[in-house]
């Protein structure tokens, strides 16, 4: 055998061996911590549409900026639904846990006189320095009379929250709390439509 060819056979095992011991990270996966308050009410039956989600966002990778300009994704670490699913299944436990509603549906029922639904504008970590980190989401919700498809009420939310620590499950846990806010701001603005839906509906 030639040196030649014996030093080809040699960079070849080596770059075989290289490969083989570089192991691919092991995929994490995050979702949204259900609201734990449980308060039973209300009079009204609410449906729950699947919301949309805009397209930067639509993805299961984790978004993050360090930039106003740039975005980038987490490759080894992702939501566990799509962010519209996600968000939506938060707000659906949210919102029937209330005390404001009967119960929120998926499906449309005769008696829910008001439809939700809406996208995702943002969801994401905005790294503004080393030490500071917040969880940031803007949502977009819609609410129409389920039987004329009539507008009674729409309105963007935005809520930031700081990370404790930056690392993904920090993330999920300050987007929850952003999201718990959202939905306690929504709540009665939801109920109050709502209720203009349910009165339109017996007329």
């Amino acid at each position: 055998m030639s040196p030649m060819i014996a030093m080809m056979l040699l960079l070849e095992v080596l770059v075989f061996t290289g490969c083989g011991g570089n192991k691919v990270p092991d995929t994490h996966y995050y979702q949204l911590a259900a609201p734990t308050k449980v308060d039973r009410g209300g009079e009204l039956t609410l449906v729950l549409e699947a919301l949309s989600t805009d397209q930067a966002y639509d993805d299961e990778r984790i978004v993050y900026r360090t930039t106003p300009y740039r975005l980038d994704y987490y490759q080894y670490h992702r939501w566990s639904a799509a962010p519209g699913t996600m968000v939506g299944n938060y707000l659906e436990q949210s919102l029937e846990r209330s005390g404001r509603f009967r119960a929120v549906t998926r499906e449309l029922t005769a008696d829910a006189p008001a439809m939700l639904g809406g996208r995702v504008v943002a969801i994401e970590e905005v790294d503004a320095s080393k030490g500071s980190w917040a969880g940031r989401i803007v949502l977009e919700l819609t609410l129409t009379e389920t039987k004329t498809n009539r507008l009674l009420w729409t309105e963007q939310f935005e809520e930031t929250e700081p990370l404790t620590r930056q690392t993904p499950e920090g993330l999920a846990q300050a987007l929850s709390v952003a999201l718990g806010r959202i939905a306690d701001k929504a709540g009665p603005l939801i109920e109050s439509a709502a209720r203009t839906g349910q009165l339109n509906a017996v007329r």
